[in-house]
């Protein structure tokens, strides 16, 4: 296979197709900066490569309102999102509630999805606009009028996306709400009712990090194996 010289480095065909996705992704950064500048500090714009989902976020425009920075990784619903969207035609999700630590902080989010030449994710582009003071002014205005067809949503019990977990939290938040679902003992568990969590928990997109199968087998108390085994016949399902 040829090879191409870059930098001083020599790169496959893999490396060429990372260059590539790379300038793609970057392309966005002043799309990012944009939309950052007329929505205004409330407003946080995101870029993920998930070339490299420990250290996703790329390009970030005022990170306060989450407290992340670039370096930092990727989203629970980012991941599950990926996970669902990234053979279909889907172009964007848009207006979702995501959450910060503790629930401080009430976001309306939507998602861009940044596809390479060949239609696959390689990124996204994420808009967070807090909307925490207009929720606190509705539910105020609404418990002044008090009528019960006002308060149809309890934000205070919503949020899809989790903005400030740590990599383990969110891969154990992950695992731990699938398995808490159906109220299962685990112990009491049949092997085909943990084949059908294995599904679930893959659905969400979790097994894209390294060391799940391990943290899953203790938890389930099955061997890696099995684990690899069911994973196998869902992809090929």
């Amino acid at each position: 296979m040829r090879k191409i010289i870059l930098e001083g480095k020599c790169l496959n065909s893999k490396g060429r197709e990372y260059l590539k996705n790379k300038e793609i992704i970057e392309k966005y950064y002043p799309i990012a900066d944009y939309i950052a500048a007329i929505n205004g500090s409330n407003c946080e714009v995101v870029i993920h490569d998930i070339s490299d989902l420990k250290h996703s976020i790329v390009h970030i425009v005022n990170g306060n309102i989450t407290g992340r920075k670039a370096g930092g990784f990727i989203t629970n619903y980012a991941l599950e999102l990926l996970q669902k969207y990234d053979n279909s035609k889907q172009n964007y999700i848009v207006n979702y509630l995501g959450t910060t630590h503790k629930k401080k902080r009430i976001l309306r989010s939507s998602t861009y999805f940044i596809r390479n030449y060949n239609e696959k994710i390689i990124g996204f582009l994420c808009v967070n606009i807090d909307i925490s003071d207009l929720v606190r002014m509705r539910d105020s205005i609404n418990n002044m009028v008090m009528i019960n067809e006002f308060k149809k949503t309890d934000h205070n019990n919503v949020g899809r996306e989790n903005f400030d977990m740590t990599v383990d939290e969110l891969v154990d938040g992950i695992i731990q709400s699938v398995i808490l679902e159906p109220g299962m003992k685990l112990m009491e568990s049949s092997q085909e009712q943990k084949k059908k969590l294995i599904k679930k928990i893959y659905d969400k997109g979790v097994f894209k990090f390294k060391g799940t199968v391990n943290t899953l087998a203790k938890i389930l108390d099955i061997s890696t194996q099995s684990i690899y085994r069911y994973l196998k016949e869902i992809e090929k399902n």
